[in-house]
Formats: structure tokens, C-alpha cells, sequence
């Protein structure tokens, strides 16, 4: 008869916990694309091949109230982790939104594929190749290393330290930085198309500029889009670069 006690399971229990918490929001694992079966077999051979190098975590619990505080404690740690990485996708969609308003898109919304929600094509478009990129690139490789190393400098009992709420107020401010680098040719051939039709409005007050800016702006703006596209690959590798740095800092 086979016995299984919970001292031999308690360390490969909380790094389950830990890295399905990071599945349910991090980028790829976290979409519909990947059934839940899928993503807890993977959680589950993480926690099989990383069980034997990190010990015991200091034995189980001798109270139920702190067992269930560490349950908790590595739930919540994977999640910091995923949304580490999640805030890339957060830029990319934010940047989808201001092209698609700039360029004239914003009402033709459709379904993403990935999110199932309703969006912009701007919208979907970056975000499916910011997942190409993250796949193609192995980022996800460098964020799952992170991901162990993480049980180095954070183990199950340490406490989250209050200034670390600093890492996570500067990374949600590079959101708003990427997106802006992503869509600032728009911005700039938005507003000149724009300046041009009022220039044009006033030269000739018979014409329907407002008609005539429609094609226009949509033509100039996925033509700077196509133009500038190389440039928002440089952008979104060289986040991708600080992934896992970044997964790290949001613990220390």
C-alpha cells in the first residue's frame, strides 16, 4: 500500500498554487485558447520539477490558520507575477484604442479572439502580435525562470514588503509610457490631416471637409501605422526584455 503523507507534498502544493496564480493572468496561459485542464497539468509539472530543488519551505504548518495563510500567501504571489507580465498587454491594448480613435476606427468594433471581448481592429491586431512576439521571442521562458527564481528571493513565509506597491505604481506608469510611444506617429499624422481639412475649410466653406477627413485620415494613418511598425517591435521587445526583472521587483 502506497502512503502519502503531506510533508512530501506541502512543497510542490505551494508551488502549484503559486504558479496557477500566475496562469490566470498572465498572457497566453491565461487565454481561452489554453482549456483549464491544460494550464493546471502545466502548473502541476512546474511543481513537480521545482519541488526537489527548493526543500521542504520549512514544513508544514503546525495550525490550520497558517496553512491556510501560506495557501493564500502564494495565490496572491502568482498573481503579482502574472500581472507583472500582463501589463504589457495593457499597453498594447490602450495603444490599440488611441490608434483606432486617431485613424477612425474606434466605432468598427469586433470580437477578440483571444480576450472574447469586444474590440477595436487596432486593438486586436496589436495584442495578437504582442503574443507572437512573446512566444517567438521565448519571453515566456525567461518570465518562467523568473518564476523560480522567485521562490529564492520570496519564499512562502516572507512577508510582502508596503514599498513594494512602489515597483507596481512605476510599471503601471510604463503602461501608459508604451502606449504613447506606440501611438505617437498617429497622434502626429492624425492632428496634421486634421490642420490641413480646417485649413481647407476655411479656403473653401462649400466643401464637406468633415466627409472628405474620413478617408483620408484612415488612409494616412494605417499608411504611418505599416511605416512605423518596425519601430513598435523595437518598443514592445525591449519591455518584453525587462519581464522578468520587472516579475522580480514586484517581490522585493
Amino acid at each position: 500500500m502506497i502512503t502519502i503523507r503531506i510533508e512530501d507534498i506541502y512543497p510542490g502544493m505551494l508551488i502549484f498554487l503559486r504558479a496557477s496564480g500566475m496562469f490566470l493572468v498572465m498572457p497566453v496561459f491565461s487565454g481561452s485558447m489554453i482549456p483549464p485542464p491544460v494550464r493546471i497539468g502545466i502548473a502541476a509539472m512546474i511543481a513537480y520539477l521545482l519541488a526537489p530543488i527548493f526543500g521542504n519551505f520549512g514544513g508544514v504548518p503546525p495550525h490550520w490558520f497558517l496553512l491556510v495563510s501560506e495557501v493564500i500567501h502564494e495565490v496572491l504571489t502568482g498573481i503579482l507575477l502574472g500581472f507583472a507580465v500582463r501589463f504589457l498587454l495593457y499597453a498594447l491594448e490602450m495603444a490599440g484604442e488611441i490608434i483606432a480613435v486617431q485613424v477612425g476606427l474606434s466605432l468598427s468594433s469586433n470580437i477578440d479572439p483571444i480576450t472574447r471581448n469586444s474590440a477595436t481592429p487596432p486593438n486586436t491586431m496589436l495584442q495578437s502580435f504582442g503574443l507572437v512576439l512573446f512566444l517567438v521571442t521565448g519571453a515566456y521562458q525567461y518570465c518562467l525562470v523568473a518564476f523560480a527564481r522567485s521562490f529564492e528571493i520570496f519564499p512562502p513565509n516572507a512577508i510582502f514588503d508596503p514599498q513594494s506597491i512602489n515597483q507596481v505604481i512605476t510599471a503601471s506608469g510604463r503602461v501608459f509610457l508604451l502606449a504613447i510611444q506606440i501611438s505617437a506617429p498617429l497622434l502626429a499624422i492624425s492632428f496634421l490631416v486634421n490642420m490641413c481639412f480646417s485649413v481647407l475649410g476655411r479656403a473653401a466653406p462649400s466643401l464637406n471637409v468633415f466627409i472628405l477627413s474620413f478617408p483620408v485620415q484612415i488612409l494616412a494613418g494605417l499608411t504611418v501605422f505599416a511605416m512605423t511598425l518596425g519601430l513598435t517591435v523595437q518598443y514592445i521587445i525591449r519591455d518584453m526584455q525587462q519581464l522578468p526583472e520587472t516579475m522580480l521587483r514586484f517581490l522585493r
